[in-house]
């Protein structure tokens, strides 16, 4: 019997924000229930450090450079073959609910038109939208809830059919409270079950209740927080007290290791510009959110368990990628490829998953997540071509399957993780870097500069000693970026429809 997919998906969310995984703060019981009875894998890492990018390799199983979704603001091409659609074409019932970003929320780029995008907020706000197409990068049906706290979609319509003006309570200037100084922080005066996160677990229970009997599913289930800007609703927005809060212990660190990311720090002062007062409003709104939807997750699994569709399912919870949240001194996310940020929550929890609770031994990456659907679902994971079929090629997707370890805590042989980023929108240079992280050490590139960095994060989980120029460390260093030119040649592009022999 096939089994079904529900994929729990958030945004901007860093790995060590789960008391599973130590946090002294952050509450996150019904998460922390699921990595229990499955396991949790505390090193996973995006495959890039920006959302639609990453939101496109969960999709396809291919890297940025494979799919063209290079950066935020990219649409995905429609034509390229996705996960939902393969699954579609096997007899799966394939829905999506809350946040997808395939293409940007806005169709204007620096002033230029530059065309038409499903997701565009100012479309669905003016009511040209009011529902995604049918088939939707291959998922048949599909509610949207676009953006970050301040949202649109199809939420948005329910909310204002039932609550005139309410969507006003959700942005910064219809807050109960806010301070002058934190920017982006806020406290929303929404009742909580009016709320985007409960809109959604809501839609999502109601999914599974018109489901067939032995309808098989997949079933994508994405929330639009943590991300920035930091705002929860009440009791959420109260729950953490600012001032009792643990800080990360690098918090003032501002020494980026290389001049060049030091220079960045000018470039992108909201990155950077906030003291411990507005760091605490932060976390603390922050935590909110997480636990917010953490119940919002106990809700679904409490009605998968009472629809008896609990031990049918493979169950998954994941981040798009992670969040400084005020290590290094930063926040949000951008060029700084600390663990932080490219670090993400990955459980699993299959009918047959032994209870493993957190693996911190096995370095994973968000490439393996289609293999891995692909081979519960009894799919071969092999090469999805231009014309939306199989197509045996040599090379595979770039990631792997990683059933075995999370159905039995089997190791499997070590593979490198490797995370790209790309960004033209900012001056005064186009971004480009690379990195690769091993079970001991984190190299990372830029097109930008001669120097790089290098972290023995066995030693040094904390990355504050860059190793790149230590004269001790010269062949790990040459080894390491054999490695990674290894891994982008093997993951490169090869999807050009071939006609003839020459």
């Amino acid at each position: 019997m096939k089994p079904n997919f529900l994929v729990f998906v958030v945004d901007q969310m860093q790995a060590q924000a789960l008391s599973l995984h130590g946090h002294p703060d952050v509450k996150t019981p019904h998460l922390d229930q699921l990595g229990v009875e499955g396991v949790s894998l505390a090193r996973a890492y995006c495959s890039n450090p920006v959302c639609m990018p990453s939101r496109a390799t969960l999709l396809t199983g291919l890297t940025p450079r494979q799919h063209g979704c290079l950066t935020n603001g990219n649409a995905l091409p429609e034509h390229i073959p996705t996960l939902p659609a393969i699954l579609s074409k096997h007899g799966y019932r394939t829905h999506a609910i809350g946040k997808l970003h395939h293409q940007p929320i806005g169709s204007v780029n620096r002033g230029e038109e530059l065309g038409f995008s499903w997701e565009d907020r100012k479309r669905w706000e003016s009511g040209e939208i009011q529902r995604l197409p049918e088939g939707y990068y291959g998922y048949q049906t599909s509610e949207l809830v676009g953006g970050h706290v301040d949202v649109y979609g199809e939420y948005t319509s329910w909310l204002e059919q039932r609550l005139p003006a309410s969507s006003r309570k959700l942005t910064r200037e219809g807050a109960y409270q806010h301070d002058p100084s934190v920017p982006m922080s806020w406290r929303i005066d929404l009742p909580e079950e009016w709320h985007y996160n409960r809109w959604i677990a809501r839609r999502t229970t109601s999914f599974l209740e018109q489901l067939k009997q032995d309808e098989a599913f997949y079933l994508w289930c994405s929330f639009p927080d943590p991300h920035h800007p930091f705002a929860a609703c009440r009791p959420y927005s109260e729950m953490y007290d600012p001032n009792k809060l643990a800080l990360p212990e690098n918090w003032q660190n501002e020494s980026d290791s290389i001049a060049w990311l030091n220079s960045m720090r000018q470039v992108h002062p909201g990155h950077c510009d906030f003291d411990e007062q507005a760091l605490r409003e932060i976390l603390a709104q922050t935590y909110g959110m997480i636990t917010h939807v953490d119940s919002c997750i106990g809700e679904i699994i409490g009605k998968l368990k009472e629809l008896e569709l609990y031990d049918k399912t493979v169950i998954v919870f994941l981040a798009d990628h992670g969040e400084y949240l005020g290590s290094h001194h930063l926040i949000t996310k951008g060029e700084w490829p600390w663990e932080e940020l490219l670090r993400v929550p990955y459980i699993w929890k299959s009918p047959k998953s032994q209870s493993q609770g957190m693996n911190d031994a096995q370095v994973v990456s968000l490439y393996d997540f289609v293999p891995t659907i692909l081979d519960f679902a009894g799919i071969d994971p092999v090469v999805m071509d231009t014309r939306g079929v199989y197509a045996a090629r040599p090379l595979g997707l770039p990631g792997r399957s990683l059933r075995s370890l999370i159905e039995s805590g089997e190791l499997l042989p070590m593979k490198p993780a490797i995370v790209e980023y790309d960004e033209d929108w900012f001056a005064p240079d186009v971004c480009r870097m690379r990195s690769l992280i091993t079970e001991q050490y984190k190299l990372t590139v830029y097109m930008n500069t001669n120097e790089g960095m290098l972290f023995d994060l066995q030693q040094d989980p904390k990355e504050q000693a860059n190793l790149w120029a230590d004269p001790a460390y010269v062949t790990i260093r040459q080894e390491l970026t054999e490695q990674l030119l290894m891994e982008l040649i093997r993951t490169d592009r090869f999807d050009t429809r071939r006609i003839t022999g020459a």
